[in-house]
């Protein structure tokens, strides 16, 4: 006759026996994952201690530069501080910097710069530097729009300003059909816009133009000049 204490135990210490089989695999996973997490704790831990005294010796703040995406950035090109290089038909590089570059609309070829600050050359040795509060680039017509208080500054030594101007990257011309004032060593110039072709080196002023030249390039410079 079969004793169904005697099972009962059998089947109880099989299941003890598994129980502490299962109780080792897991501290023994444990260690594992121990062995592998505590090097990298303690090696945040000293890169801390390491870094603490000189964050409070300089008496800065401790800050991540993170910059989060603005609302409509996601589906517009948005670069910040950054620079914009177009090449002329001449293959000659006009370099752009600008505080912000943005499209206008999502895949459009129009983006608004803010704050554009070109060189342009126009000779091997000369080159004009035109600036603005604001800009638009035309990628698809390869034309560059600057408007609000356009200053130029040209490397003979002659500033211009105009309200609006704008430059044609596969033609080398530029244009401006707002009121224009320059100045130089030569005099003072007033005018209702003008043109001026980057091939040619020739600048065409229009509509009611007035030139103040100065007395001594009327005269001829003197000899001992």
């Amino acid at each position: 006759m079969v004793d169904i204490k005697e099972i009962d135990s059998l089947f109880n210490e099989e299941a003890y026996k598994k129980q502490e089989k299962q109780k080792i695999n897991k501290h023994s996973l444990l260690v594992k994952k121990a062995k592998l997490i505590l090097p990298s704790f303690a090696a945040i831990f000293i890169g801390l201690i390491l870094i603490f005294p000189k964050i409070q010796d300089d008496g800065k703040t401790f800050l991540l530069d993170v910059t989060l995406p603005k609302k409509g950035e996601l589906e517009k090109l948005h670069i910040e501080d950054t620079e914009l290089n177009i090449t002329d038909k001449n293959n000659r590089v006009h370099n752009f910097t600008a505080k912000n570059i943005d499209e206008t609309s999502p895949g459009s070829k129009l983006i608004k710069l803010i704050n554009p600050d070109g060189i342009m050359p126009i000779s091997e040795t000369d080159w004009i530097n035109i600036k603005s509060p604001v800009g638009y680039y035309n990628q698809k017509d390869n034309i560059i729009e600057l408007v609000e208080n356009v200053q130029i500054y040209h490397s003979m030594g002659i500033n211009m300003e105009t309200q609006k101007i704008d430059y044609n990257f596969q033609t080398n011309i530029a244009q401006s059909n707002t009121p224009v004032f320059g100045q130089g060593e030569m005099g003072e110039l007033t005018s209702e816009g003008f043109s001026f072709d980057n091939n040619t080196g020739i600048i065409t002023f229009k509509g009611k133009t007035f030139i103040k030249l100065d007395e001594k390039f009327l005269k001829g410079k003197p000899k001992n000049d």
